[in-house]
């Protein structure tokens, strides 16, 4: 029995024969359906949707429908399109250039000064607000992004005119493990009684301990708020060092016991999250740390057993 071909279904179709329209408003209305349909698709669907959308960026006229298309590219997350992008990233209309640099994060493969960042670094300079936030926030989350000139971009941006792509800079440096801008943060999280949760983020990436007073203020407000408890725990220098030292009891006892399985600690660049990778076979399983220990009772060896059980060894 052979799988059955991956074929357009009618609605996909439908969406696609609105792109031949003359009316731009129909146009636009046929890349929206093809970009919710390709944002959850599988790769199959993605791809026919990249290449049914491609050959129609060079000749859309119209700012609002071409800025819709590139919608659809970055929901099929092509790597086809990166080009098309690249040139539509000095594209007369905001519209479209703020389109282009919130598709890049999601288009072509990371690389140090890959193409992506350098137009990303161009179009955070653009004067044009909304270009600029949708630039600095895609610069503050490509792990690429990391080398001296991005850093340089963002501290570019902390003076800048408008409030919320200074926000951005802030995180993304803040993401960088950028000393310099924790009185910034400090600021941000003073200013707001509900502070945005990208800012809860790089509080807790930064993880320093001059930031616990203004979040402790904050969680005595809101002490249910999870976002708030995660940063507090993050910049506590007893409860990083307690959490990291479980971590490593986790990852010797496992060793120990299951040296077959090849275990490895992670902990993803601008990220608090710290995973346990095993391999079994030849694709790698990855555990949340925090989790696996809080399903041991916080005991490492029993967090060992957890994994042990979950790949019996070969008989």
């Amino acid at each position: 029995m052979t799988d059955t071909p991956w074929a357009p279904d009618d609605d996909l179709r439908a969406a696609a024969a609105l792109l031949s329209s003359a009316d731009p408003a129909r146009r636009a209305a046929g890349y929206d359906r093809l970009a919710a349909r390709a944002a959850p698709g599988g790769d199959a669907l993605r791809a026919w949707v990249a290449g049914t959308v491609l050959p129609r960026a060079g000749r859309e006229p119209d700012r609002s429908a071409l800025s819709a298309l590139v919608e659809v590219l970055a929901a099929a997350q092509d790597g086809r399109a990166l080009p098309v992008l690249l040139e539509l990233a000095g594209h007369p209309a905001a519209q479209v250039r703020r389109a282009v640099a919130r598709a890049l994060p999601f288009v072509g493969e990371p690389a140090p000064g890959s193409p992506r960042v350098r137009a990303l670094l161009a179009l955070s300079r653009d004067g044009d607000r909304d270009v600029r936030d949708a630039a600095v926030f895609g610069l503050g989350t490509l792990d690429e992004a990391y080398g001296p000139a991005v850093r340089a971009a963002l501290r570019e941006r902390l003076d800048d005119a408008d409030e919320q792509v200074a926000e951005e800079a802030v995180r993304g440096l803040a993401h960088r493990q950028d000393p310099a801008v924790l009185p910034r943060l400090i600021g941000l999280l003073e200013a707001h009684p509900d502070p945005h949760p990208l800012t809860l983020s790089a509080a807790a990436v930064l993880g320093r301990p001059e930031l616990l007073p203004v979040l402790a203020e904050l969680a005595a407000e809101r002490p249910d708020d999870p976002r708030l408890a995660a940063a507090l725990a993050a910049c506590d220098p007893d409860r990083r060092a307690e959490r990291a030292a479980l971590a490593w009891q986790l990852l010797e006892e496992l060793s120990a016991r299951r040296p077959d399985l090849d275990p490895a600690l992670l902990w993803p660049r601008f990220s608090t999250d710290l995973h346990l990778e095993v391999r079994p076979g030849p694709e790698p399983v990855r555990y949340d740390t925090d989790g696996l220990l809080h399903r041991a009772g916080g005991a490492p060896s029993r967090a060992a057993a957890l994994v042990d059980t979950d790949f019996p060894p070969a008989a």
